[in-house]
């Protein structure tokens, strides 16, 4: 029996080539991007998460008001740690960390940029970290030893034991390879490659080593929580800490936040978690579930437009003594039998195209073969779309009556014509919405993308001040303009593309009590700082070499000057960073932080020691490419052994609206999916509909209708079913759009182009869709429609 309906599914298959092919493609296609974008979801909510004792490490983040709002950050200061270990006996451990960053590392003629982490010994015990060469034991035992990850071993040494060999880092310290640590998962934070003692940072900066300063919030924290710990209770403890033992500080709490969170719920309102990427993670759910589920609908429209070929043979099928049961069983595995071959065009396509995936989305996923769990989803969610796919068809098969089907008479299809409209409708509610929204996240992005940001970031590029390029920098600048490469540099204490940090504590004249609390944005600088960036200068002067004086000299920006309400701010005394500060100038406000965010009040502060960027303009009237070569050629001369490294600060301020991008790449990329794959459910609906009615065609043409009157008749019903998707999908688009606009502060609007935009490509696929289909039917010969045998 089962050999039986085999062979007649095959041989079904291959006599409908054409059906059979846009039925398992459509359907393979719908599976292999559905798939896709699971395994993204997958990594998403496994970020962090490898981990032995996830569930109870935290990271320690930090409450303070400001402006009217409860601003949370990870950034602690270095007391806290040994603080929580003595007050707290719910933490069994507690470890400081810097913010991991390249450093040179040299072995034998080599020499290598590699990101490195200092932390206390604590964050082997508290991370779990593996150990494949040396122990976590004695890792640390010796002040100059480092561990490495098996990428980072490998980068340096290549095929040589690491084990004992001495490397030198940023030509200054020589360490000792005591420890060899497994690589970690590409999903999870933490990207170092190099791990060192805290004593020895310590050592080697020795402003760390007397840092007790509880309101130098620099560092990274992390606890392991004792099992069965009371974390509300655990947080209400904490939230005092600072304040016992910095009694002047009464603004700063401490709350424990699950490290394994804050990947996807890494955004903060008011001192409450609200979300994050996780927005983007239960979007990219609904669209791999929405693209399957259209999917179904189009496998289902296909096989049973195809169904007026099989009424005689489902007849003949009951007249022999075919139970439905039996009927619902065939059909039902023929179309298990082309959800399964789906699933293999659906691997086919994702080895294919994993590539391409990976490239937009900026991950490294990979095709899980090897993992039971994979092949169980996979034929699991095979099986319910079969299941889900087949139940209609095969309902509507063997509802078939004999009597009627031999005598070549089946009104069946008026009653299954409604529920298949209403499934095409579905079809293009979601691809609508798809469209509208798709429309709406480039019209953003570009919107903000193209705000005035306030500088000139073209032609503008970015060097770690490394080396002598950190002791010599105006030699560096000098030379550099000498060479022609540069027209302009400047030293700062972070990159202009990324809100570098903020400081309190600052007091101005007529300031109103408490104010002195309010954490102010902050950049430091030396000289050439308007000119380099080409920021605009409205009041005063940037800093002058000529000047000694402006040794304690700031600059404000506009909204600076607006909250410390200075009517005459040049000349204003302000006190920051622990001594008086002349105010000499006056910028525009430049976007500095998130795009999404108001532009927020900045000190720019001289003072040397705290460089770490060089910024570079590019001489204008010279290429890329030459300019370039001619500026490693100086950079080699003060820094032979460093990597001449740079990025252009046009693509690093591109990297702001990374989740902008990759949503609009998506949902671009799935509209177009959507919209084929609505199409195959149109051509499908068309089919039947002209099934359905090739005698009212017949009829028509015989009575004198043109092929334009039958292609317009046949056509606009298919009109109305679009219409309807559009109205309902620009509803929800409307709704869930307008919620996304809301996140931020500068936003474009629902112009009337987008809506006739979304109607207009919606009809334009629908007409051309199904004019095949309509001009095929009008044009047959009326004689063979209305013949009855």
């Amino acid at each position: 029996m089962i050999r039986n309906y085999l062979k007649i599914a095959f041989r079904n298959l291959f006599k409908n080539k054409l059906y059979s092919l846009i039925n398992i493609g459509g359907l393979g296609l719908g599976m292999a991007v559905s798939f896709m974008l699971l395994l993204y979801v997958y990594n998403e909510f496994t970020f962090d998460k490898f981990y032995p004792n996830d569930d109870r490490i935290y990271s320690v983040l930090r409450n303070q008001p400001a402006d009217g709002e409860i601003q949370t950050s990870g950034s602690i200061s270095s007391p806290v740690a040994g603080a929580m270990l003595n007050d707290l006996p719910e933490i069994e451990q507690a470890a400081r960390t810097n913010w991991h960053d390249d450093h040179l590392f040299k072995y034998g003629e080599k020499s290598i940029n590699i990101p490195m982490l200092s932390a206390d010994p604590s964050i082997l015990d508290i991370f779990s970290y593996e150990f494949v060469r040396g122990n976590k034991n004695t890792a640390f035992k010796e002040l100059s030893s480092i561990v490495l990850t098996e990428k980072g071993a490998k980068t340096i040494f290549g095929n040589e034991d690491p084990m004992g060999k001495t490397v030198k880092i940023d030509n200054s310290r020589s360490v000792t390879v005591t420890g060899v640590i497994k690589d970690l998962p590409p999903n999870s934070s933490r990207k170092f490659q190099a791990l060192g003692s805290w004593a020895m940072l310590e050592a080697d900066s020795p402003w760390m080593k007397t840092n007790t300063n509880w309101g130098n919030f620099s560092l990274r924290t992390y606890v392991l929580v004792k099992e069965g710990a009371n974390m509300p209770r655990l947080n209400a403890k904490l939230a005092g800490l600072i304040h016992k033992y910095n009694p002047e500080d009464k603004e700063n709490k401490l709350i424990l936040s699950q490290f394994s969170r804050g990947h996807l719920y890494g955004e903060f309102k008011n001192g409450v978690s609200v979300g994050g990427q996780i927005a983007y993670v239960r979007l990219f759910l609904v669209l791999a579930i929405g693209i399957l589920l259209i999917a179904c609908i189009n496998f289902m429209n296909l096989s049973t437009a195809r169904s007026e070929n099989r009424a005689r043979e489902v007849g003949v099928r009951k007249v022999v003594g075919a139970s439905r049961v039996s009927l619902v069983w065939q059909f039902m595995g023929e179309s298990l039998l082309m959800s399964f071959i789906s699933f293999m065009v659906a691997l086919l396509i994702m080895h294919v195209s994993i590539g391409f995936f990976n490239g937009m989305t900026h991950k490294n996923l990979s095709i899980p073969y090897g993992l039971s769990y994979f092949w169980i989803a996979g034929l699991g969610v095979t099986l319910i779309t079969g299941i889900i796919s087949g139940s209609y068809p095969s309902l509507f098969l063997s509802s078939f009556r004999p009597v009627k089907v031999l005598k070549g008479i089946n009104n069946a299809g008026k009653a299954t014509l409604r529920p298949r409209q209403v499934l095409v409708t579905l079809q293009f509610v979601f691809a609508t919405g798809l469209i509208l929204s798709t429309i709406l996240i480039y019209k953003q992005l570009n919107y903000i993308k193209n705000l005035p940001t306030g500088y000139n970031k073209d032609g503008l590029v970015e060097i770690s001040q490394v080396g002598k390029i950190y002791d010599q920098f105006e030699s560096f600048r000098n030379d550099a303009i000498a060479s022609g490469a540069v027209t302009e540099a400047s030293s700062t204490s972070n990159t202009i593309t990324t809100d570098g940090g903020s400081s309190w504590g600052i007091k101005w004249p007529g300031q109103l009590p408490g104010e002195e609390k309010l954490p102010i944005s902050q950049m430091v600088t030396t000289y050439h700082f308007t000119k380099t960036f080409d920021v605009k200068v409205l009041e005063g002067r940037d800093f002058d070499i000529g000047r000694p004086s402006d040794s304690t000299a700031i600059m404000l920006n506009e909204s600076a000057v607006k909250l410390m309400r200075l009517k005459e701010p040049l000349g204003t005394i302000v006190f920051w960073q622990g001594a008086n500060r002349t105010v000499v100038g006056v910028v525009k406000d430049f976007i500095w932080g998130r795009a999404s965010e108001p532009i927020k009040p900045a000190i720019i502060g001289f003072m040397k020691g705290w460089a770490g960027t060089a910024s570079l303009r590019l001489n204008k009237n010279m290429s890329v490419s030459n300019a370039l070569a001619k500026l490693e050629t100086v950079y080699k001369k003060y820094n032979a052994e460093y990597p001449f490294d740079y990025k252009f600060v046009d693509e690093l301020y591109d990297e702001k609206f990374s989740n902008e991008q990759l949503l609009g790449k998506l949902t671009n990329s799935f509209t177009v999916l959507a919209i084929v794959i609505s199409c195959l459910g149109l051509f499908g609906l068309a089919s039947f509909s002209a099934e359905q009615r090739r005698k009212e065609i017949g009829i028509r043409k015989v009575l004198g209708a043109s092929t334009r009157n039958l292609w317009f008749n046949l056509s606009k019903e298919f009109v109305v079913l679009v219409a309807i998707g559009f109205v309902v999908g620009a509803a929800f688009s409307v709704y869930f759009m307008g919620q996304w606009l809301q996140n931020y502060t500068y936003r474009t609007g629902m112009s009337v182009w987008v809506f006739a935009a979304t109607i207009f490509i919606s009809l334009a696929v629908t007409l051309v869709t199904v004019s095949w289909q309509a001009i095929k039917a009008a044009v047959t010969n009326p004689v063979k429609n209305l013949r009855s045998e």
